[in-house]
């Protein structure tokens, strides 16, 4: 059964499930977690995230209606985001109003801090190693941490003594945000090389897989090349485990 909706329900209503559900994470780390993970090298299952956004335990959900509907809405966000071409498309952020007062501003500065933390736990969680970045994406990289710093500081700085030129820092955080974006894009154009060579590997084994599981029906000398590509004796092979 496809539990996908013909349409995401947009970051207002998701923002709701996620609150009603008891989940760890707000909209703008969930989408920060998204990026992150699809951006990683290694393929990054549901099931490997699901923890972070329900916690152990799991969701609060009242009832399997209401799972099959907040899922889906998850799952059609995360083929929207997949559908992300960083080269050409604009990054997209979560669709939330923050109010043009001191705590608005502070909040807004927490929330893009909260999303640039928890895009580095995707990548995480797709394995990235410091290996899989070219010197360009290593200073992409180091620009975003830097962004993350000055979105928490400024923030501690708006929380403590405000600000009077609210004009001059809303201007400031879209600048940092567009800083913030620039950087997610230069590193997810990076690690696409890293990505494809996974997703490489990952067929060759399939294929491979394949060959040994035909070569069940078929009699092989054990003294013959190995059926699978791999250039040994069928004996030293597959036939290991026939």
């Amino acid at each position: 059964m496809n539990i996908l909706p013909d349409k995401y329900c947009g970051d207002k209503t998701m923002s709701e499930y996620l609150r009603q559900a008891g989940a760890k994470l707000s909209i703008f780390e969930l989408y920060g977690l998204l990026y992150g993970c699809l951006t990683a090298p290694n393929l990054v299952m549901p099931s490997h995230f699901y923890p972070l956004l329900f916690g152990k335990e799991g969701g609060d959900f009242e009832s399997a209606e209401k799972v099959s509907v907040i899922i889906g809405n998850l799952m059609s966000l995360w083929n929207l985001i997949a559908q992300w071409r960083p080269e050409t498309d604009p990054f997209i952020f979560p669709d939330a109003e923050h109010q043009t007062t001191g705590s608005g501003m502070v909040q807004h500065l927490k929330d893009n801090y909260s999303l640039i933390a928890y895009f580095i736990k995707g990548l995480d969680l797709g394995g990235t190693q410091e290996n899989d970045f070219s010197e360009e994406g290593l200073s992409a990289l180091k620009s975003l941490s830097e962004a993350q710093v000055f979105f928490d500081k400024y923030g501690e700085l708006l929380n403590k003594e405000g600000d009077d030129d609210i004009s001059k820092t809303i201007e400031l955080i879209h600048g940092l945000e567009n800083i913030a974006a620039d950087c997610i894009a230069r590193i997810s154009i990076d690690l696409k090389p890293a990505r494809m060579q996974v997703v490489d590997e990952m067929r060759k084994l399939h294929e491979a897989k394949e060959k040994a599981s035909r070569s069940k029906s078929i009699k092989i000398s054990r003294n013959e090349p190995c059926p699978c590509g791999s250039g040994k004796k069928y004996k030293k092979c597959c036939g290991l485990t026939h």
